[in-house]
């Protein structure tokens, strides 16, 4: 009877060394996912990016308290109105095309004809001159925008809460343009969404964003950084088996 003896694996396949391979290929793998995640990232930027410019290009549509809100998220509105200087309030964290810190002032506009209001975000103003009554318009206005879904704070602990100063009941700024927290503090039902009110080319203060300037933001740089970190992981293990094959 014949005994056929079974040859033994190289070290390189067994025992500590399967666990580095493991690790190795568990690390490059996702350092791959991470970088096609973030061209995914840069994919949806640019078909936003894309949705606005057409939204642009699209005649403003007339906004009134009976009009469905799904049809006009993200398109050119147009309403008239009065504002509610006295409920303005600021978002914080907010820069100008140039880049410089500030705040975009937000009042409520009471719609003509109307018992409803809508939330308009101005535009940027300098955080040291960020006091709302200096920016009151009390003649009607016609303010034309996009509108915007309402900024809902996410069901996070981690997330920013707006809350009003020590020994105060109103919030006057905030982290993001919530709507139904906003109510609260105005007397008048919002309408369940906000515009962000176009460039009408004055060149004062509060400042809307210039709407053409649009970013895809670090996306592609974070993707080409992924792939280099995969690369080095990928080259480096390679030449730590091949210093290691030399060794035998």
């Amino acid at each position: 009877m014949t005994i056929t003896s079974v040859p033994t694996p190289h070290r390189l396949l067994r025992g500590w060394w399967i666990a580095k391979h493991l690790f190795a290929v568990t690390i490059f793998v996702m350092l791959i996912a991470l970088g096609f995640w973030q061209l995914d990232r840069l994919a949806q930027r640019r078909a936003a990016n894309a949705a606005r410019l057409a939204a642009l290009s699209q005649p403003a549509i007339r906004l009134t308290p009976t009009t469905d809100p799904a049809t006009v998220i993200g398109r050119r509105v147009v309403v008239s109105g009065t504002f509610r200087n006295e409920e303005s309030v600021v978002l914080r964290g907010k820069r100008s095309d140039s880049g410089v810190d500030g705040v975009h002032l937000l009042t409520p506009l009471q719609i003509e004809g109307s018992e409803y209001a809508v939330l308009i975000d101005r535009g940027w103003l300098p955080s040291a001159q960020g006091a709302t009554t200096a920016y009151a318009v009390t003649r009607p206005v016609t303010i034309e925008g996009i509108a915007q879904a309402p900024q809902l704070r996410p069901d996070s602990p981690l997330a920013g809460r707006d809350l009003p100063l020590p020994g105060e009941t109103r919030i006057n700024a905030w982290l993001r343009v919530d709507v139904p927290a906003i109510q609260q503090q105005v007397g008048a039902p919002l309408l369940p969404l906000f515009i962000a009110q176009l460039p009408d080319g004055s060149s004062g203060l509060p400042r809307p964003p210039d709407p053409y300037r649009l970013d895809e933001g670090p996306h592609l740089g974070y993707a080409l950084q992924w792939f280099t970190f995969a690369a080095i992981v990928g080259v480096g293990y390679i030449v730590l088996l091949r210093q290691e094959l030399q060794r035998t």
